[in-house]
């Protein structure tokens, strides 16, 4: 480093925007966090403008925020930041153990707020608020790390991309829309519902289904993750979480105000005098326990009539219930599109026969016409003719340029071939039910072609077949992208005889 005023002592961590290293001040003497981002100015203006940017954020003063001591560029032309050194773990390394302390959560979250109010009173967002960004101290408070590197990293690298971590994002954020305070809450949100729980609301394998997650599915209410939270928490968290940032908390302060009631502790009600009299006299209250076990014990001798035992009986545990998939309402509404093949309705009831040898020639009619049990295979395959718009890539990578939800809609080509009559097939995008079809052919296959519309972006697509009886036989699912610069088009194959299996293409 050109300045030779910091001593490095040891590396702390890397990132994606930059790596840490604990140095010592040596004009001072004092032990310092070393942050040196690891993209370069790339244009004119650009160090004065990370300088100018990095000054508001020097000028924050709060408790619960990391504070920034000095900021420079290096001999390589690299910027980097001379910040707080806070002697602790991560709440990420807190949150792999499990959940928070329900009281402890609240208050950390209550202080996490008031720190982000601070902040957008001055005018920044953070951006990035995730555990890792977040230190605990050996006393047990938190502080926020990291205030406005997100943003002072776009700026570096003029890129334009959305940064932040991809499970911590608001809506906004996913579909480039312009970012605000309630966006530093929304992820916020994220937080108190994990530090809660012990788990995300928004989970997925990787980048394209949790900004699908977060776009389009509602989070399940805390408490029905954990059952000794108050309801009255469940609205807090979900307030939070609202997709439209007009219902969410306009400040961090009125967040703070709700959460803090949560963190404080029930009192005892102080003891009367009779209970202090009763707990100051051992004997007596031995006395009184002595005598209750013997009146039970004479009162189980004594005849009871079978009306007052059938009203005091306690009545057997209720045996357990398996709730199995449910097959919609309309699973046999045939779809109103234009169908190649004919529609064959299902065997009809064989007749009652008068002998022995009608009886035969029946059942093997009814022997021939009916399907066989058989696993069923179902190839799915959804394409269109640009390049992918979800590559497949872990939670924590950065989103692509431009984000990946549009508003407009564009038509779904769906195209089946399938040979398992009697049973019903339905096909499912985001948990709602697109169209149902007879599988009513056993011959030559002909393709049946539907239209849909749909949004633009992401979605999950589920694709069911259920048995006459409406039980469910066989489901794929798999998240595909509409597209509106090119053809969409979903195609479905099912055959009998073989294994389970889903096709994915480039969608």
């Amino acid at each position: 480093m050109g300045n030779e005023r910091y001593e490095i002592l040891e590396t702390i961590g890397s990132g994606a925007s930059g790596s840490v290293a604990k140095a010592r001040d040596t004009l001072i003497g004092r032990t310092v966090a070393l942050k040196t981002l690891l993209s370069n100015f790339t244009e004119a203006g650009s160090p004065e403008q990370f300088l100018r940017e990095a000054r508001l954020v020097g000028q924050l003063n709060h408790p619960s925020i990391v504070g920034l001591f000095d900021v420079g560029i290096d001999e390589q032309n690299l910027p980097y930041l001379v910040m707080e050194y806070v002697d602790g773990k991560t709440l990420a390394i807190l949150l792999a153990g499990g959940p928070i302390p329900f009281q402890k959560a609240c208050i950390w979250g209550a202080d996490l707020a008031k720190a982000l109010a601070r902040a957008h009173e001055a005018g920044i967002i953070h951006g990035d608020v995730k555990p890792a960004n977040i230190l605990v101290t050996e006393d047990g408070r938190v502080k926020l790390g990291d205030f406005g590197i997100a943003r002072l990293a776009t700026q570096i690298s003029c890129s334009g991309r959305v940064m932040g971590t991809p499970a911590y994002l608001s809506p906004e954020q996913i579909v480039g829309k312009p970012q605000d305070a309630r966006s530093d809450l929304f992820a916020l949100g994220i937080l108190i519902y994990q530090m809660a729980t012990g788990h995300r609301p928004f989970e997925g394998t990787s980048l394209g289904a949790v900004c699908a997650q977060i776009l389009n599915a509602t989070p399940a209410p805390p408490s029905r993750l954990n059952p000794a939270l108050p309801p009255a928490f469940d609205r807090v968290v979900l307030r939070c979480l609202a997709k439209d940032p007009g219902k969410r908390y306009a400040s961090g302060e009125d967040l703070a105000r709700d959460l803090y009631p949560f963190a404080r502790r029930t009192q005892q009600p102080p003891a009367s005098p009779l209970r202090r009299m009763w707990a100051a006299q051992p004997l007596l209250r031995r006395a009184v326990w002595a005598a209750g076990v013997l009146a039970v014990l004479a009162g189980s001798y004594v005849p009871v009539s079978r009306s007052v035992h059938a009203r005091l009986r306690i009545p057997p545990a209720p045996a357990p219930r398996v709730l199995l998939p449910k097959a919609p309402e309309d699973l046999f509404g045939y779809t109103k599109e234009e169908q190649a093949a004919e529609v064959v309705p299902p065997p009809a009831r064989a007749p009652e026969a008068t002998d022995a040898s009608k009886r035969k020639a029946v059942h093997r009619s009814l022997s021939a016409a009916r399907p066989r049990h058989a696993k069923t295979k179902i190839v799915v395959a959804a394409a269109n003719d640009a390049q992918p718009g979800l590559p497949a890539a872990a939670p924590g990578s950065p989103l692509p340029e431009g984000g990946i939800a549009e508003t407009r809609r564009a038509p779904l080509q769906i195209e089946i071939q399938a040979r398992v009559p009697g049973a019903t097939l339905a096909v499912y995008a985001d948990h709602q039910l697109l169209f149902t079809t007879y599988l009513n052919t056993d011959g030559p296959e002909t393709p049946l072609r539907i239209e849909r519309k749909l949004s633009l972006g992401p979605h999950q697509f589920r694709v069911a077949i259920y048995r006459a009886d409406k039980s469910l036989q066989a489901e794929k699912e798999g998240l595909a992208e509409i597209r509106g610069d090119t053809d969409n088009k979903l195609s479905i194959r099912i055959r009998r005889h073989s294994r389970f299996l889903l096709k994915r293409d480039a969608a």
